[in-house]
């Protein structure tokens, strides 16, 4: 057996492991192990896949062994779906096997009270002396959709391989916000570790292995509570350096920490130290799931603002005065446009027209139609030096039907190097079927001013955040 010496901080395995087991797995499709075994040969895992059941001889047409440490192969990882109370034993035969790791999908732990934190330090005590790490209880685990490999017992259908890891406390969190991305989202996941209960790996491990991980461009987070701060601030630091970490953190006020005591067993800390916290290692704290994928988003698209000067153009003046004050809201500035941009929009309009930023481009449109008005004043608007990001607002309604897409896309290619979001408001078909087209050109689509101007006030924010870190480390 390990000695605790061999304990690995290194997580990669639980990502790419070679091989798998699954305790509880069943050919019952009324069970939640039935789908734990399912998804692995659905999504195509390459690895071995073995099948761990009492009383079957084969699930899902795989050959079933009583126990792990009756697997006559190599076991790297383990998923265990069984009864809380019947965990214990399982720990102990992995330790027998050797295994790396364990995800815990179980709930009834330390979360539950009672027995459930005596059966939670038993499996942590056992593991810790044959070396294995614990990913759990109470969670749904691992996702990579580069390999297929996952733990999750939910249904899952075939995966686009995306840029954005998402890191849970709650295994039911990362389920239900994956459906929503996965259905609702123009961006797609690299991976996605719950972390339930954190008896061993923690946000901070997680942190440092997404750091590196070269298909995870933007690391989003929703967590209740921190096990160790000095090591989750080096980790966040470390990470934010390189690629935009996200953090949702409930528990913000006495109402919610005693709900996350009950929920996962977290470590209340206060809110204004957490925030503190966040501020200090570069991490961008948002308010709500909300938040959180659009700003996922606006990083997945996106290239990143080189300022914080933002161009505003509305076909409707109100769109104007809003985008400004939501700019002032979010670190951004209004500027003023450069003799060129204003001589060049002002040549298709009445000799009497100003232009200025914001810009209210009714009268332009009336003149020269929407594709040409697209071109001139949010083309213009992006190609001006003054200006580091831009926000469009649209109306969309069958009397403004045309090519967006294929207007859009032309503007994007002409400045590929700026960001810019659309907000669309009218017709729901119309919003729906323009919000598609755009973000399948990988242009965010928000349907409000203030969450286009909020996502774009991150992208400008970001890059101060990585100077910052970089310049303290040095």
């Amino acid at each position: 057996m390990p000695s605790t010496s061999q304990r690995t901080s290194d997580i990669t395995f639980f990502f790419e492991p070679k091989s798998v087991a699954v305790v509880g797995a069943t050919n019952n499709p009324l069970k939640f192990g039935h789908y734990a075994l399912l998804n692995l040969i659905d999504l195509g895992f390459k690895g071995k896949v073995y099948p761990v059941n009492l009383k079957a001889d084969e699930v899902s047409g795989l050959k079933a062994y009583p126990r792990v440490d009756l697997i006559p192969d190599e076991v790297e990882v383990v998923a265990i779906i069984v009864p809380a109370p019947s965990v214990p034993q399982v720990m102990r035969d992995c330790a027998r096997k050797g295994v790396k790791g364990v995800v815990i999908l179980s709930s009834g732990f330390r979360e539950a009270g009672g027995e459930g934190i005596k059966f939670e330090r038993e499996i942590v005590e056992t593991a810790k002396k044959a070396g294995i790490r614990i990913v759990g209880p109470n969670t749904t685990g691992i996702l990579n959709t580069s390999n297929g490999f996952t733990t999750s017992f939910a249904p899952l259908p075939k995966l686009r391989k995306g840029n954005v890891a998402f890191i849970a406390q709650t295994g039911l969190f990362a389920a239900a916000a994956f459906w929503w991305i996965l259905s609702a989202e123009p961006f797609c996941l690299s991976r996605v570790m719950g972390l339930g209960n954190k008896s061993d790996v923690d946000d901070s491990e997680a942190l440092e292995y997404l750091a590196h991980d070269e298909d995870t461009e933007v690391i989003a987070i929703y967590m209740e509570g921190v096990k160790d701060g000095r090591k989750f601030l080096k980790a966040t630091r470390q990470a934010a350096k390189n690629k935009p970490v996200l953090i949702l953190k409930s528990g913000r006020t006495e109402a919610g920490i005693q709900a996350s005591m009950s929920h996962t067993g977290s470590l209340a800390v206060r809110d204004e130290i957490f925030d503190a916290v966040c501020k200090k290692v570069g991490a961008i704290r948002v308010k709500d799931f909300e938040e959180l994928t659009d700003l996922a988003k606006a990083f997945a698209l996106q290239p990143l603002a080189k300022g914080n000067r933002i161009g505003i153009v509305s076909m409707t003046g109100a769109g104007c005065v809003m985008a400004a004050d939501y700019s002032a809201e979010y670190g951004l500035e209004v500027p003023e446009l450069s003799d060129e941009t204003v001589k060049y929009i002002e040549s298709y309009l009445p000799s009497w027209i100003n232009v200025k930023n914001p810009y209210d481009s009714e009268m332009l449109f009336e003149s020269v139609g929407p594709e040409d008005c697209l071109r001139i004043s949010l083309g213009g608007f992006l190609g001006d030096e003054n200006v580091d990001c831009a926000v469009c607002v649209l109306p969309s309604s069958p009397m403004f039907a045309f090519d967006v897409e294929g207007s859009i896309k032309e503007i994007k290619e002409k400045y590929p190097d700026k960001p810019f979001a659309v907000n669309l408001i009218g017709s729901k078909d119309m919003v729906d079927l323009w919000t598609k087209q755009l973000e399948d050109i990988k242009v965010p689509v928000y349907p409000s001013i203030e969450r286009c101007v909020r996502a774009l006030g991150a992208l400008s924010k970001y890059p101060k955040i990585t100077r910052a870190l970089v310049s303290d480390s040095q």
